[in-house]
């Protein structure tokens, strides 16, 4: 068979028996062969039991999408294979435990069976490296070299002894038992460059962005899926001199992280929905405040506590809107690992810049997926520095003054001359309490105005703007991906196709996005929620019409379903 330059494959079996950690595996060791890679898991909300299934893909060049034909699928159990044999692309070959899983006849022919339990017992005594033969069976179906992954494994068990070494027998006899299929995905080799490549997910990516940026405390209570963002910053904030702290829940996180910033600290929590719904009331006491933070919405399955484990992007209205009276901030959606880096860099700057609460707009599958990215040139990097009163005469401070730009100093403790009171009650220049209607009239254009030039100035766009004269794609966050890949490919079909992703969804850039579709016969919105939240803001905004295409089924698009909507005749 040809090289191939792309390969995807979907492990599956129940929660316990080690799925999340073989991906993990398989996935570092193509990191580390110098493979490009994108992963894509589900696992359950219960603590113990049920499905889960990880997908990577890995490329010898750069990945937009975690791929939807799956390649090799290897099942641990019978309801893996019940569940996930629809996802087969059409050679697609299936590895699976043959104590456990029946395979239907009509697909004996390019199944595998595997002794996973069977040589787990043999080689370890018990169950436990039963996922280290199914590893191994991939890595022979690859002709993978399993050296990357035996460093791994001496490095994860060099405490425990014996557990390294039949951990590695496990993975050498899951390799030895898919030998006759050996070979059977060739990759193309990939290039050598001097290139500085990283694997990280993106909610690493935040946390790093974050630190590059200059956090120097972070509070937050643990929720699935930006948990993660938490536990990183516990052990290397306090390496570059910040704190970090676990709160008794969502609201003292950002009670504690405003105060962090009136104290002059850059300030920084992350939650997801459930935990943002809690946030409203201080969210809109940062915004009359004028007191800058960032706060990261890692979205999930919803409403209530929904689909804790699963991707949605249905946090939109909530994230826009999701105050009592008209509470200012700024939203951004980052659209990819890399970007999750410079859009965390991005809110402390507008946050700092504009004395204003940002909300930083993730969801599940962004955040948790790991992906081969170029290490950030932080050298690069310019941060803003915050508007205060230092230098300004005691008698003269107005810690909410009327300026040309709508901003004003804010007075940090210590500074003799920036006392004043940082009040949520409507109030005066000075900060004392106010409820004439010009005064309520005149801050609510200070809070508002000031947000202005993000319209225009600010790098929308996250990787320019085509301007399309046959469909026109319009998303936001992690749906870009896919809608990048498809454009990519139904470009060189001869389809003029583009898309623009907003980097800061508010205040929305209602004019870019009336010239970005002006010449296009179709305007297409794919999100992963029920209702188009982002087709109703741009109508509201644009007056546009458009095609709504909302999904939500806890899974994210796929470059192929991109491309189905984009040659569709008619309106979805």
């Amino acid at each position: 068979m040809s090289a191939r330059h792309s390969v995807v494959i979907r492990l599956a079996g129940e929660s316990g028996e080690g799925v999340i950690s073989s991906g993990d595996i398989l996935t570092q060791a193509a990191a580390r062969g110098g493979y490009y890679t994108q992963t894509f898991r589900t696992f359950p909300a219960e603590i113990k039991g049920g499905p889960c299934m990880y997908q990577f893909r890995l490329s010898d060049e750069p990945i937009w999408s975690h791929g939807r034909d799956v390649d090799l699928l290897v099942c641990f159990n019978q309801e893996a294979w019940d569940l996930n044999w629809d996802s087969l692309g059409p050679d697609g070959v299936i590895l699976y435990d043959i104590t456990e899983v029946a395979i239907p006849d009509d697909y004996l022919s390019r199944a595998r069976p595997v002794r996973m339990e069977e040589l787990a017992k043999e080689i370890g005594g018990s169950l436990r490296a039963k996922n280290m033969v199914a590893v191994g069976a991939v890595t022979g179906v690859l002709e993978f070299d399993t050296t990357p992954i035996e460093e791994l494994v001496l490095r994860r068990y060099a405490h425990k002894e014996g557990v390294a070494d039949a951990n590695i027998a496990a993975l050498h006899a899951g390799s030895d038992e898919a030998a006759d299929l050996k070979g059977r995905y060739p990759l193309v080799p990939p290039v050598e460059t001097e290139e500085d490549r990283m694997l990280i997910s993106g909610n690493q990516a935040i946390a790093v962005g974050a630190i590059a940026a200059g956090v120097k405390y972070f509070a937050g209570y643990p929720i699935t899926p930006a948990s993660d963002i938490l536990e990183w910053l516990s052990v290397r904030l306090p390496q570059v001199g910040g704190l970090t702290i676990q709160c008794e829940d969502e609201i003292a996180s950002l009670a504690s992280v405003l105060g962090a910033s009136y104290a002059g600290a850059k300030a920084m929590t992350a939650t997801s929905g459930p935990g943002l719904s809690l946030m409203g009331e201080l969210i809109g006491y940062a915004g009359t405040a004028e007191i800058p933070v960032v706060i990261v919405d890692a979205q999930r399955g919803g409403p209530s506590t929904g689909l804790p484990t699963k991707t949605e992007q249905s946090d939109l209205n909530q994230a826009l809107y999701g105050s009592h009276g008209d509470a200012p901030r700024i939203v951004i959606a980052p659209v990819s690992v890399e970007d999750c880096f410079f859009a965390t860099v991005d809110a402390f700057n507008y946050a700092e810049e504009y004395q204003v609460p940002v909300i930083l707009l993730t969801d599940q599958g962004l955040a948790t997926r790991l992906e081969v990215i170029h290490r950030p040139e932080t050298d690069t990097i310019t941060l803003t520095p915050r508007k205060t009163s230092k230098g300004v005469a005691r008698e003269d401070y107005k810690r909410y003054e009327y300026t040309a730009n709508h901003i004003s100093p804010m007075g940090i403790p210590g500074e003799p001359t920036g006392m004043y009171v940082a009040t949520g009650i409507e109030h005066d220049e000075y900060g004392h309490p106010a409820y004439t209607p010009e005064i309520h009239l005149g801050m609510g254009h200070k809070r508002w105005d000031k947000l202005e030039p993000l319209k225009a100035g600010a790098p929308h766009a996250a990787h320019g703007e085509e301007y399309p004269t046959d469909v026109a794609f319009i998303g936001f966050g992690s749906t870009f991906g896919p809608v990048r890949e498809a454009i990519d490919r139904l470009t060189e079909q001869g389809m003029s196709v583009g898309s623009f992703y907003p980097r800061v969804l508010m205040p929305f850039p209602a004019d870019r996005v009336i010239d970005f579709v002006k010449d296009a016969k179709r305007i297409v919105v794919p999100e992963v929620n029920f209702t188009g939240q982002l087709a109703r803001l741009i109508r509201a905004e644009t007056g546009i019409e458009l095609e709504s295409v909302a999904k939500c089924d806890g899974l994210p698009f796929t470059a192929e379903a991109i491309m189905d909507l984009a040659n569709q005749e008619v309106a979805v």
